[in-house]
């Protein structure tokens, strides 16, 4: 079945134009409102901040990466990436013992699982190491915030999470599956 797309534009066009925030009217809709100050429009709205990594979060993206590099091999030196990466987080006044340990779990569990997958350098995966080692060896070692984003999504759920996401906590058969319809008709006695 298909849905159908431009009625259901116009509508929320329709109905945003109709809304007092942010300089949206209908008027703004035809082309004859007048342009609000720069600024203006953000100046009570909140700017989503994205979350700041941690320590953990960089010290397991470098290990990361540079195992995956090394496994496909790159042309870097792994040793002296670290190095330049545990001085940065000197720098920034944090505890490196626990730092270089994370890093080092990082590095030794993804060579471990990179030798058991013949196809580990596939052409995405070398495009995605390039990106992240170019970055690393620039000394930037922030994770990609892409990915801290989904993960905190991930962490704080909500009511809908599992629905939408096709997950559940529930351990029950999969909606629709064999499974679930026994487990339907058990239910109702049949």
């Amino acid at each position: 079945m298909q849905r159908p797309v431009l009625p259901v534009l116009m509508l929320v066009l329709g109905l945003a134009g109709c809304s007092s925030s942010n300089g949206v009217s209908t008027s703004s809709i035809l082309g004859n409102a007048p342009t609000p100050p720069p600024g203006a429009a953000q100046a009570g709205a909140a700017v989503p901040v994205a979350p700041a990594s941690t320590p953990t979060d960089r010290a397991f993206f470098v290990g990361s990466v540079s195992a995956r590099a090394a496994k496909c091999g790159y042309n870097f030196d792994p040793a002296k990436l670290k190095a330049s990466y545990m001085a940065n987080e000197m720098g920034r006044g944090t505890d490196t013992s626990q730092i270089e340990k994370i890093y080092n779990v990082a590095y030794n569990g993804v060579m471990k699982a990179a030798v058991e997958d013949p196809n580990y350098c596939s052409d995405r995966k070398t495009q995605a190491i390039k990106t992240d080692l170019n970055r690393l060896l620039a000394g930037d070692f922030e994770p990609p915030q892409k990915a801290m984003v989904a993960q905190k999504a991930e962490d704080e759920g909500g009511f809908f999470d599992d629905f939408f996401s096709g997950s559940s906590n529930d351990s029950g058969p999969s909606f629709g599956s064999g499974d679930w319809w026994e487990s339907q008709a058990e239910k109702a006695g049949k």
